[in-house]
């Protein structure tokens, strides 16, 4: 049995070993230790098995609370410490021993870091130096995986294994949440209804389940190749059904704006695809609204949009005064990473005596990273969000393979639809988006690569 086979079992046998010490030890910080331990073990063996064993538990991934009040989704954030660790251990072996890279610097590396040291200098005027700094590292973390992602998928192979490894996986998570919802019909638009599901609320449910719909659609709409295309129908009616289940305002306009990126990208004499995709949106969306109750709550819960006295309104509108406050006390650097959550207090006539158990967020991602990491991070942010659109655009209009084309305009649609949905939400906190996000950073310059690799062959 070769090495390579032998790693095979290994992710069981580390889910076993987790599960154990887990369950025997949850009191006490060893199972942490060992579980770090086994992880770093693990990862070291086999990066790219790592990634793909990520991916798989991504959607399943649990809130583990660690003495001292620290908090951790297992096992998606200790096999992303571990795989960023290795990674730059590996790194920095490598520049000792002078080995040269096999492929160009990753395109977005400048923005990257300098997002990266801004988010850290920032702490000079937190009010809490080491809530500051440890938030910063777990950011960084999610930050690298765009780096692992780009030096791990180098060939085709390595896309079909990816694929394997996160659609099923998110396919089950959202099969499993439609039939949650389903029994909670009652409770469909509060996040109540998501309690006995792998998702905590329909903001993040939807805006999963949007990135894989999108990627979806568009190798249906760009790909005029020859491959399954009932599998990806029905990939796309899975995902595309999720989305009908959400409930979420910024789910819907992201989608819709991700949508309309997609068809202009089709360009002239396609326009048989533009009406056939719309036709079908407007039956499915007519067979919707037709059912009874669906119609009144969808309309309902458009008015609301506009609505100053609905009481979500309100509480968005208090967290972005608070963060434009707060840039305004600290313009430059801002109030130091996860200060919005330290110093914003609920307002007890919206939300009576619940008090949030984890970190509050300023219902933007632009305006929390302004409040927080001050108008440097902000014009980085933006930066480092246009560099990737700006590259995107240009392997697109250069690459000719179908395949690849669709694969490029898929990851820059699901990405633009999480950038329209960050106006309005902050999600980056979480594993179910952060992961993806910053994945996708990473994953569009290994696709452009392994297309231009291969059209040279």
């Amino acid at each position: 049995m070769s090495l390579k086979q032998a790693y095979r079992p290994l992710p069981f046998i580390v889910c076993i070993v987790f599960g154990a010490i887990l369950g025997l030890f949850s009191e006490t910080p060893l199972a942490v230790l060992c579980l770090l331990v086994a992880t770093g073990l693990f990862v070291f063996l086999g990066m790219e098995m790592a990634i793909f064993l990520l991916l798989i538990c991504l959607p399943f991934s649990f809130r583990y609370i660690i003495p001292q009040l620290l908090e951790i989704q297992t096992p998606t954030e200790p096999l992303l410490g571990m795989l960023c660790a290795v990674y730059l251990l590996k790194k920095t072996w490598d520049y000792v021993l002078g080995k040269q890279q096999n492929r160009p610097i990753f395109p977005f590396l400048l923005p990257l870091c300098l997002f990266i040291f801004v988010t850290f200098l920032s702490a000079i005027s937190t009010p809490d130096l080491f809530g500051t700094l440890k938030g910063a590292i777990r950011y960084t973390t999610y930050i690298m995986f765009s780096l692992v992602v780009y030096d791990l998928v180098w060939t085709h192979q390595d896309l079909k294994r990816l694929f394997i490894s996160s659609f099923p996986s998110a396919a089950i998570a959202v099969i499993w949440t439609i039939i949650v919802l389903i029994i909670n019909i009652d409770e469909w638009q509060w996040t109540s209804a998501f309690w006995s599901s792998p998702f905590t609320n329909y903001s993040v449910y939807g805006a999963f389940t949007a990135i894989f719909f999108l990627i979806c659609l568009s190798r249906l709409l760009f790909d005029n190749q020859q491959y399954d295309r009932v599998m990806w129908v029905g990939w796309t009616i899975c995902f595309g059904s999720g989305l009908i289940m959400c409930f979420s305002r910024g789910v819907w306009l992201s989608v819709i704006v991700a949508v309309g990126f997609m068809l202009l990208q089709l360009g002239r004499g396609v326009t048989h695809k533009k009406l056939l995709f719309i036709g079908a949106v407007c039956i499915v969306l007519l067979v919707c609204l037709s059912l009874p109750g669906v119609y009144g709550s969808v309309v309902e819960r458009i008015s609301t949009t506009v609505d100053l006295n609905y009481a979500s309104n309100q509480a968005r509108i208090m967290r972005w005064t608070q963060a434009i406050t707060m840039f305004l006390d600290s313009p430059i650097l801002g109030k130091g990473y996860g200060a919005f959550a330290m110093l914003y207090e609920e307002d007890v006539s919206l939300v009576g005596s619940y008090v949030a158990q984890y970190q509050l967020g300023a219902h933007s991602e632009y305006l929390q990273v302004m409040a927080e990491l001050g108008i440097i991070g902000l014009m980085v942010w933006i930066w480092l969000n246009f560099a990737f659109l700006r590259y995107g655009l240009r392997a697109f209009k250069r690459i000719e393979d179908g395949f690849f084309r669709a694969i490029i305009v898929g990851l820059m649609a699901a990405e633009i639809s999480l950038m329209v949905h960050f106006i309005v939400n902050n999600l980056l906190n979480g594993d179910a988006i952060g992961v993806p996000f910053w994945g996708i950073f990473g994953l569009l310059p290994a696709v452009v690569q392994i297309a231009e690799r291969e059209k040279q062959k």
